[in-house]
C-alpha cells in the first residue's frame, strides 16, 4: 500500500529544466483541466523562490472572482502570507520570497497546497451567484405581489406538508397557496416535484408548485422536462425577469 501511495503522488510529477530554473508539474489539476504547475527559480542573492505558471489568478478572475474587493483581496493576501508569498499584479503571478536551497522541498509542498486551495475562491463566487439569484427573485416577487397577498418564506405549507420547505409561499384570499422553489440546483427542483406529488396524491391538498429557474440550463434537460410535466409552471428568471415574475403572481393572485 505504501508503494502504491508513493506512486500515486510521485510518479506523475514532472520536473523540467528551463532557462530560468526548474518547471514542476504536479499530479493535481485546476478546474480547466491543466496541471497545477510552478517554477523553482534562483533569486539574485543565490537563494531560491517559487512562482506559479501565471494562470492561477487570471483563470479565477475570468470565472468571476473579483480580487479588487477589499474582503476578497484581504483573504487572498492572508492565504499567500501563510507560505510567505504574494501576488505580483504587474506580472500576474504568485511568488514566494527567497529562501535557502535546503527548504525547496518543504516550501514546494506548502506552495502547492495553497494553489489547490485557490479554487475555494471560485466556490465562494458560485455561492454568491446563487445567493444573488435568490435575493433578486425574492425581491421582485415581493414587489409585484405587494399587499395583495401574504408571503411566507422558509416555512412549510402546513404541518401535513412539512417534509419540504419552499423558498416562498404566496397565499391570496380564496385561492390555493402557491409554493415557489428557486431552482438553482437539481435538488431544489426535485424538492418541488416531491411537494407536488405529496400534496396531490397523499395529502390531497390543492396547491400550486412552481420551480423558478435562474437560466435555461440551470438543471439537466431531463429534469426540466419532468418538472414541466408535473409542476404548475417552470419559468426562467434571467433575461426575462418581468415576465417570469408576472407568471408567478398571476398564478398566485389571478388578475387582481
Amino acid at each position: 500500500m505504501k508503494a502504491d501511495l508513493c506512486r500515486a503522488f510521485c510518479d506523475d510529477i514532472t520536473v523540467t529544466e528551463v532557462p530560468a530554473g526548474l518547471a514542476v508539474g504536479t499530479v493535481f489539476r485546476r478546474d480547466d483541466g491543466d496541471r497545477i504547475s510552478f517554477y523553482v527559480l534562483q533569486a539574485d542573492d543565490g537563494r531560491y523562490r517559487l512562482e506559479d505558471d501565471g494562470a492561477t489568478i487570471p483563470l479565477l478572475e475570468g470565472a468571476g472572482v473579483d480580487f479588487e474587493t477589499e474582503t476578497r483581496r484581504r483573504a487572498l493576501d492572508s492565504l499567500l502570507a501563510g507560505v510567505d508569498a504574494y501576488f505580483d499584479a504587474e506580472e500576474a503571478t504568485i511568488k514566494t520570497n527567497p529562501f535557502p536551497v535546503y527548504e525547496v522541498a518543504s516550501r514546494a509542498l506548502s506552495f502547492v497546497s495553497v494553489m489547490i486551495r485557490m479554487n475555494d475562491f471560485l466556490l465562494l463566487t458560485q455561492e454568491k451567484v446563487i445567493s444573488t439569484f435568490r435575493e433578486d427573485a425574492a425581491e421582485a416577487i415581493r414587489m409585484e405581489v405587494g399587499n395583495r397577498a401574504q408571503i411566507r418564506e422558509g416555512e412549510a405549507i402546513n404541518a401535513r406538508l412539512s417534509e419540504v420547505k419552499p423558498d416562498m409561499i404566496v397565499e391570496a384570499e380564496d385561492r390555493p397557496p402557491v409554493a415557489i422553489f428557486f431552482g438553482n440546483s437539481p435538488g431544489r427542483v426535485h424538492d418541488a416535484i416531491f411537494l407536488h406529488q405529496t400534496a396531490a396524491y397523499e395529502v390531497k391538498q390543492d396547491i400550486s408548485v412552481i420551480a423558478l429557474l435562474e437560466q435555461d440550463n440551470s438543471v439537466p434537460v431531463e429534469l426540466r422536462r419532468r418538472a414541466t410535466n408535473r409542476l404548475t409552471t417552470v419559468p426562467v428568471f434571467r433575461q426575462d425577469e418581468d415576465a417570469a415574475v408576472a407568471r408567478i403572481v398571476r398564478e398566485a393572485i389571478g388578475n387582481r
